[in-house]
């Protein structure tokens, strides 16, 4: 189990949407050994409880509060904006030193837009940001085809980024994203408007949707009761997922080259190639 320092307070952060894969190194980054504080790392430390007074702090905080302070000045140096702290690992024999922080513009949703700063195996800064301005773009250009699609807006939505090459936006053209972006959809459909037959003819229209801006997704879309989808954010999300609420479920999963379907009724798992199941002719709703 990770390790965190007294000086945070543990937040539940949701699980990382792009995997680090850095390792702390021995060269590169030379961290500093300042013996004074800085206003933003003393407000850090009065927010834990914890001594603004530098000679108070324990070999162990001195050395956490600077290298939380140049992990999160290396994010906003290198991005152009401000990241707020989340959460810090010390390093240790099964654990890398890991600092946890979101950018501030975008907010923290639960832990959806963590981003994770490492060392790389050269010991130089790595992390795990992609343009939010990316993702915020995807999501809309998601939800608004399902809901436009059904023309309803009984329908939860929220989208999880698993792994992107895509750095900004200007390497996405005509809403193509060349299957550099990998991300998981989860949709709640109220049971007062919705029924299981309603996927079967959704499905394989949004499947050619999703291959023709090629988007590597893995979909759930689930009818529940007793739930206001309307109301449904990342942090509340855990509602939907309750076993008692759950009145259908329909899974697709696609990429370049296969599509995985799983249905509730029978939990039967099927496999088709991409380019022949985005091919068939299908009713245009």
């Amino acid at each position: 189990m990770r390790k965190y320092i007294a000086l945070m307070t543990i937040a539940v952060l949701a699980t990382s949407m792009v995997s680090s894969c850095g390792k702390t190194g021995t060269s590169g980054h030379k961290w500093q050994n300042s013996d004074t504080l800085n206003e933003w790392q003393m407000d850090l430390l009065e927010a834990q409880g914890l001594p603004t007074d530098i000679e108070q702090l324990t070999p162990s905080q001195k050395r956490s509060i600077q290298h939380i302070y140049e992990m999160i000045n290396y994010l906003n140096e290198k991005y152009d904006e401000e990241f707020v702290y989340a959460g810090y690992v010390e390093p240790g024999v099964m654990d890398e030193e890991t600092l946890y922080a979101y950018p501030k513009q975008f907010g923290a949703e639960g832990g959806k837009n963590t981003v994770e700063v490492t060392l790389d195996e050269k010991g130089n800064f790595t992390d795990t940001y992609s343009d939010m301005g990316v993702s915020s773009y995807l999501e809309k250009l998601i939800g608004d085809y399902v809901r436009g699609y059904f023309k309803s807006d009984e329908i939860g939505y929220h989208m999880t980024v698993n792994a992107s090459n895509i750095k900004s936006m200007d390497e996405v053209k005509n809403g193509d994203f060349n299957w550099d972006i990998g991300v998981t959809n989860a949709f709640f459909f109220s049971d007062k408007c919705f029924k299981a037959e309603d996927f079967e003819a959704f499905v394989p229209q949004f499947a050619k949707w999703l291959y023709e801006h090629k988007i590597i997704a893995t979909n759930n879309l689930r009818i529940v009761n007793n739930v206001d989808v309307k109301d449904v954010t990342y942090p509340n999300i855990n509602k939907c997922y309750k076993y008692e609420n759950l009145v259908y479920f329909f899974d697709l999963g696609i990429n370049a080259k296969d599509i995985v379907i799983t249905r509730s009724s029978d939990h039967k798992i099927e496999y088709y190639n991409t380019n022949e199941y985005v091919s068939k002719e299908i009713d245009c709703k």
